[in-house]
């Protein structure tokens, strides 16, 4: 929930700040960009030192950053550069945390790994789904400022289930610089070795292209083309939430009917559609419809190509080839916000629907002629 008051306050902040389609655009892109330069060297972070207390580590420096935010608008110091610096540092540590999360689900539930990875999907989907509103009500009552610190107190909630849980691997010996280059080395040469893990991160490359075009110039698209207030936009913003709810709770039942590699071209056919309805559609609750079309069938697609790579993956190197994976996967994020952002400013924001429309075709076809149609 916590996170979700941080993505909607966050461009709502820069918006008021500046104006500027570009400025929350390139947020966004700052907020990914990390993991493409940081991504393996995450990773073999993850497989060498313990992962619980690598989490509490990464939990506490997050719940300071944000708190900061908060804090230097209170002071009067607050620049934008100190948003992009808070948001690429942050977006670093994530990256540690959730690879690490991916990493420890297999421990917990080795026989049953989508319905595991489907539960967890579903509480953070909750969460999202109240986190807009919440957000919402709190910017016109308190400020986007203050809403921060509700975020920075939540990494408590998270503390406390980390201090409770057991240990899960034992770390490694000292890690020195040449190791961690090997590491790197062995993630990325596992990886281009087999299809089906690379097949998945070409696939999302292109799709987070999209996705990221539509979602890192949606409150732009909200609040200066469909003139919404904060509370219509945060009704948007809940389906994208509620979305990834139902799509978390359809993953085992979709599973356990449909054969995976006939499955997922369907889902991300679906979420096409979603796309082509916003870029036709003027209705003020039509981006939400659109994204809540597309957040079912990504978190179910995601739910279950986690639980491809945990079947496939070596437990001791799931942080080093997850790290490179996501380089990919996310590679194309930054360049996918600055074109949409783009786009809003020279042509009609709703081409940029159609742009995440035209991604998510390229995504089907790359499902239907690569080893992942015979899953």
């Amino acid at each position: 929930m916590g996170d979700s008051l941080f993505t909607f306050a966050i461009p709502w902040i820069s918006y008021k700040l500046t104006q500027s389609s570009i400025v929350m655009g390139s947020m966004y892109a700052v907020s990914v960009l990390p993991i493409v330069l940081f991504g393996p060297l995450a990773g073999s972070l993850v497989d060498r030192w313990e992962r619980k207390k690598l989490m509490i580590f990464t939990d506490i420096s997050r719940a300071l950053l944000v708190a900061l935010i908060p804090l230097l608008h209170f002071t009067g110091q607050l620049q934008l550069w100190a948003l992009y610096a808070i948001s690429f540092v942050l977006t670093i540590l994530s990256l540690m945390f959730d690879v690490s999360t991916v990493a420890i689900i297999p421990a917990l539930a080795p026989k049953q790994l989508t319905r595991a990875n489907a539960s967890y999907q579903l509480t953070n989907q909750i969460a999202e789904l109240a986190g807009p509103l919440l957000a919402g009500a709190l910017i016109i009552s308190i400020g986007g400022f203050h809403s921060l610190w509700l975020d920075a107190v939540s990494f408590a909630g998270t503390l406390i289930v980390l201090i409770l849980m057991p240990s899960f691997n034992k770390p490694k010996s000292r890690t020195s610089l040449s190791q961690i280059f090997k590491d790197i080395g062995e993630g990325f040469r596992w990886l281009i070795h087999s299809k089906i893990n690379l097949s998945f991160s070409f696939q999302a490359m292109i799709g987070n292209f999209g996705y990221s075009a539509a979602f890192g110039v949606l409150m732009f698209y909200l609040l200066n083309t469909l003139h919404l207030n904060a509370q219509q936009s945060s009704l948007n913003y809940t389906l994208l939430g509620f979305g990834g709810v139902v799509g978390s709770i359809l993953a085992v039942p979709l599973e356990n009917h449909f054969p995976r590699g006939k499955l997922i071209p369907v889902l991300l056919g679906i979420g096409s559609a979603g796309f082509v309805f916003a870029s036709i559609s003027q209705f003020w609750l039509a981006p939400g419809i659109a994204f809540f079309a597309v957040t079912v069938c990504n978190t179910a697609w995601n739910t279950i190509v986690t639980s491809v790579r945990q079947e496939t993956i070596p437990s001791d190197m799931i942080g080093r080839v997850l790290g490179f994976s996501r380089v990919l996967t996310r590679l194309a994020m930054p360049l996918g916000a600055m074109t949409g952002a783009a786009l809003s400013e020279w042509t009609d924001p709703r081409a940029v629907f159609a742009v995440a429309a035209a991604a998510k075709v390229l995504e089907v076809t790359i499902a239907l002629i690569t080893p992942i149609r015979k899953l």
